[in-house]
């Protein structure tokens, strides 16, 4: 009895030592901290949670990882041809459709209309020894620019046709061109594209070549046998030694590092450092790669056109991506 005594008057004690009996009693209203101090940290936590993690996963400044790799850009054309990097400004692209150019000279964020329209722009090319002489080649067409894309012209020239799907420029000497002529073959000039002579032997393969590339010392071609190189000036062709591993539908050599190769495949794009003994497969994978460019200047800035229009843009050799 006496225990249950002291535990009543220990109960009664503390009971009447509460701080909301006394506000109670008294008739005093609970104030806003104390009802809502709880919540309101609550509350604090998951902000500053959402905050960490919205810095986490926009880290980079802008740069894409492989696991989430956004276009920089979207272009609205009918079809997706070529890609242009100017040599004198590696923020000025040209891209190339059915339409004509359109050019951005913000390093693909932005595009506007160029000056060549209503004409097939199927290849672009330009070469770091005449950079302000720009070719476009495609159905019935052959342009010239010799003011970096501000006007073009026809080109004169004694090729068998104008439906030229293939096209290359040499970059150690911009007066050698190349051109793959649909039925005809690949040819070659020596003054400009004024005159042309077919190569003494065509690649192997069969079928249309979708993409020439030269370095100055080889020439590449991707045919239905694969992609083959030429270090004799179409005299011979051997396959490369590795493959990538899909069909090529664009092609790109940076001339200051004519070991680096850049393959569009339908099932993405692949790179070889070593004059394409190996291959790596870069991100974004199963995006078709249809245009493919790369300044002459700087072998890790690489950006491509996808079947849908997207822009994707590199700046480090496809490790990680614009955004």
């Amino acid at each position: 009895m006496v225990a249950k005594a002291r535990q009543q008057r220990a109960t009664t004690r503390a009971v009447a030592y509460s701080p909301k009996r006394q506000r109670a009693a008294s008739g005093e209203k609970p104030s806003f901290w104390s009802l809502w101090a709880v919540p309101l940290t609550i509350l604090a936590v998951v902000l500053l949670g959402l905050g960490v993690w919205s810095v986490m996963s926009s880290s980079g400044s802008g740069v894409g990882t492989a696991g989430n790799v956004q276009p920089i850009s979207t272009l609205d054309t009918p079809d997706f041809h070529s890609l242009l990097v100017d040599p004198q400004d590696p923020e000025h692209i040209l891209f190339g459709s059915h339409s004509g150019v359109k050019e951005s000279h913000d390093g693909g964020f932005s595009w506007e209309d160029g000056e060549l329209r209503n004409a097939d722009a199927m290849q672009l090319t330009a070469s770091p020894g005449a950079p302000e002489t720009l070719y476009a080649t495609g159905h019935d067409v052959f342009q010239v620019s010799r003011d970096s894309g501000q006007s073009w012209q026809p080109v004169s020239h004694n090729l068998p046709g104008t439906d030229i799907h293939g096209f290359a420029q040499d970059p150690s000497d911009p007066q050698r061109l190349y051109a793959f002529v649909v039925g005809a073959g690949i040819f070659t000039s020596q003054d400009g594209g004024t005159t042309w002579a077919a190569l003494p032997a065509q690649p192997p393969g069969g079928g249309m070549h979708l993409a020439l590339a030269s370095d100055g010392s080889a020439l590449y071609a991707a045919t239905g046998a694969g992609l083959l190189e030429s270090t004799d000036q179409g005299a011979t062709w051997s396959p490369l030694p590795a493959q990538p591993s899909g069909q090529i539908i664009s092609l790109a050599i940076p001339a200051s590092d004519p070991q680096m190769i850049y393959a569009g495949t339908p099932n993405g794009l692949e790179k070889s450092t070593d004059g394409g003994k190996t291959w790596t497969a870069l991100e974004p994978q199963g995006v078709p790669v249809i245009a493919l460019t790369v300044p002459s200047t700087n072998p890790d800035q690489v950006l491509f056109v996808s079947d849908a229009g997207a822009v994707y843009r590199s700046d480090d050799g496809g490790v990680t991506w614009r955004s």
